[in-house]
């Protein structure tokens, strides 16, 4: 039978030996869960923060993490944190403590732990945002978070027997269980309650809720994102569409205006072409159909061409308004009959030339 020696059981971890220089504890710091505090609002413990936590411990912060005597600014540090685990039911923290420490806690001097911590901690080098990191852990009898459990002694929960830390890390390292480690309660299991077993179920369950909450929120998140570049792209099309429009609208103006002032220098009047000239910017297509059939199309600034070919000039000093010709609409009538001659002449031509 291994030595009797008196030990501490934290949280209903396994037993620690009390040596003449320091104790090693094991307990649950940050349960998860959500709960309201007045000082900060609403608290979210979420196993992705605990798993984020634990990833950061030992890069984040540069100096090791602390057990203080209480949260007050420059509190006495007996001990320090020098693991973490991610659990179902929260952030488990390995720690030593000087043996004053570890008798204060066997007096019920400090009867909770409270954690530390900085939901959005930023690298001090590059002052990147790297997520939660764990500041500290203090020994506390009034901790803001209502899962806490109470730090338990072993000899309260009826351990005998246990083996001393020589024996312990023999044990542990062959990877059989420890003999002496846990309470057999009703139900056989050892070193669980059932109010602890419910807890863990329930921390499990709400993890698989919130991996569900975060694979929607990324499904919302990627479709709002499609939707904003949709957006983006139609508003996109939408400019592009209006700047060609401008762009033919202003180089048809510039043809039209060029045309007119040909037929101006050669001695059209200019109210003749002002008459003309909507009519040439309103034809985007510059076509004009002299009947249904295909062939009976032609250019708008070619068939004005012909038209004006055919027409009498006035020279430039002798152009009022006043001397200019009225246009009729017999006249607008014996253009097309001229131009339906034009297009007649040029298709006999192309047919002359093809033999």
């Amino acid at each position: 039978m291994a030595d009797t020696i008196k030990t501490v059981l934290i949280d209903g971890g396994p037993p620690i030996a009390l040596s003449d220089e320091e104790a090693r504890f094991i307990y649950n710091l940050l349960p998860v869960g959500k709960f309201y505090d007045k000082r900060y609002g609403q608290i979210d413990v979420s196993p992705e923060k605990i798993r984020r936590m634990a990833e950061n411990f030992g890069k984040y912060p540069s100096y090791e993490v602390p057990v203080k005597l209480g949260h007050e600014q420059g509190a006495k540090s007996p001990g320090k944190v020098i693991s973490v685990d991610a659990k179902p039911a929260g952030l488990e923290i390995t720690m030593l403590v000087d043996a004053e420490t570890a008798q204060a806690i066997n007096a019920k001097q400090y009867r909770y732990m409270s954690a530390e911590f900085d939901e959005n901690y930023h690298d001090k080098v590059t002052g990147e945002d790297v997520g939660s990191v764990l500041l500290g852990a203090a020994l506390v009898n009034q901790p803001a978070n209502p899962y806490m459990e109470p730090l338990k002694l072993a000899e309260e929960i009826g351990i005998t027997d246990v083996p001393n830390s020589a024996q312990r890390e023999k044990e542990e390292k062959s990877g059989l269980p420890l003999k002496s480690a846990g309470v057999q309660n009703e139900g056989g299991r050892e070193g669980m309650n059932e109010v602890e077993e419910l807890r863990i179920k329930l921390s499990d369950t709400q993890a698989q809720v919130q991996e569900l909450q975060n694979a929607t929120a990324d499904r919302s998140k990627e479709a709002e994102e499609t939707a904003k570049k949709l957006a983006e792209l139609e508003a996109e099309n939408k400019k592009l569409k209006e700047e060609r429009a401008e762009a033919e609208a202003a180089k048809n103006e510039a043809e039209v205006k060029s045309f007119c002032d040909k037929w101006a220098s050669k001695g059209i009047p200019p109210v003749m072409l002002d008459k003309v000239k909507p009519l040439l910017l309103g034809e985007s297509s510059r076509v004009i159909k002299l009947s249904d059939a295909p062939r009976d199309e032609i250019n708008s600034l070619k068939f004005f061409d012909e038209l004006f070919d055919g027409l009498p000039k006035i020279p430039m000093g002798q152009i009022s308004s006043s001397e200019a010709p009225a246009i009729e609409l017999s006249d607008i009538e014996r253009a097309r009959e001229h131009a339906r001659s034009i297009a007649a002449s040029v298709g006999s031509y192309e047919k002359e030339e093809k033999k």
